[in-house]
């Protein structure tokens, strides 16, 4: 790994984390593939380089590593099983451990990597227990119609890092470094954007393609202390205008499992505050409930506060404020319990209102 992007790399992943990944790309590298680190670790690297690792007084964690791959043009019939004996073996040598889903239809692939336990090695500060990696295969992507899954196809064409990246959420995802060097490949302009805090989709059909790219966005700004440019503020109130799943036929099955599990992400793992403020800021809470109730409930950081102070789930807790929060929860699809939950509030709620 060129020194400067591994120390770089050390300083965000820790030192251990830092030679994992060295061994995994040079397992990779060492077959007829094109490589490179995409995503959320390009952008951290990116931050801490300019920003000395802080983000307006916050330490930038990345909680991701994000691997694109593209087989070489006289390799086409390379595929992530044939590649995993090649990880599996340089891992395992180096007394790593791994899990690995492989999901090979769609090209894709989730690496949990956990360090093997030596107890005479003393621990290093920067040591971290578990890297988690998502290898993907560079692809297009398109969408039959507004927010249902993706039709993916594989591509090993020579722009294949410039077509793969024409299909990420946002610019400051879209960028790439290829391994084991070269320039950074940034063709949407992701560092500026970085400089100036903002937040800009791909294309403007990017929100009905997958809205849940606007909860993605919050989830960042977020984390990264950004906001929405003009111009994306604007296309998701143009898709908003437009929104499709207020008539028949209902949103898509898809779409709304999606919707949840990227609100669930929020509530989990970013300041939830600072990511439900935006989102309502934006409008977006009507990408959850279509009544428009949730957006203009300004109640929900009590309700939110209270259920993270009694440990109850934040998302049930969160569509409460729905016109029909029954109904918006099985859109969602959240688990059962926690609309059992739901509905025995609702209950209690309507009960209370009864004795009054």
């Amino acid at each position: 790994m060129p020194p400067n992007l591994a120390s770089e790399l050390q300083s965000l992943l820790g030192r251990q984390a830092t030679q994992a990944l060295t061994l995994l790309l040079d397992s990779l590298g060492s077959q007829p593939l094109r490589v490179w680190l995409v995503g959320g670790v390009v952008r951290d690297q990116w931050l801490h380089r300019h920003r000395n690792g802080v983000g307006r007084g916050r330490t930038i964690q990345p909680m991701d590593v994000d691997l694109l791959l593209a087989p070489d043009h006289h390799s086409p019939e390379l595929t992530l099983p044939r590649l995993a004996p090649h990880w599996n073996a340089a891992l395992a040598a180096a007394g790593w451990s791994l899990k690995a889903q492989v999901h090979e239809a769609f090209g894709t692939a989730h690496l949990a990597l956990q360090p093997s336990e030596d107890r005479n090695r003393q621990p290093h500060p920067t040591d971290r227990k578990l890297l988690t990696v998502d290898v993907a295969m560079a692809r297009t992507e398109h969408y039959p119609a507004p927010g249902e899954n993706p039709c993916v196809t594989l591509t090993a064409a020579p722009d294949a890092d410039l077509v793969d990246l024409r299909r990420r959420d946002v610019s400051i995802n879209a960028m790439a470094l290829p391994w084991p060097h070269g320039p950074l490949l940034d063709p949407y302009g992701g560092q500026r954007d970085l400089e100036r805090g903002l937040l800009r989709f791909l294309h403007a059909a990017s929100i009905q393609d997958d809205p849940t790219r606007v909860i993605r966005a919050a989830r960042y700004g977020a984390r990264l202390h950004m906001d929405l440019a003009t111009e994306a503020r604007q296309h998701l109130q143009d898709t908003m205008d437009l929104w499709p799943w207020r008539r028949e036929p209902p949103c898509p099955p898809a779409l709304g499992s999606r919707l949840g599990m990227e609100l669930a992400l929020l509530l989990r793992h970013e300041p939830w505050r600072e990511g439900l403020t935006l989102l309502q800021g934006w409008g977006a809470f009507r990408l959850v409930d279509w009544s428009g109730a949730l957006q203009q409930d300004t109640t929900w950081p009590r309700r939110l506060h209270r259920a993270a102070r009694w440990n109850l789930p934040l998302l049930p807790a969160l569509l409460m404020g729905a016109a029909d929060p029954l109904h918006v929860a099985q859109r969602l699809q959240l688990p059962m319990a926690q609309q059992r939950l739901m509905a025995q509030t609702l209950a209690l709620r309507n009960w209370l209102g009864e004795q009054d």
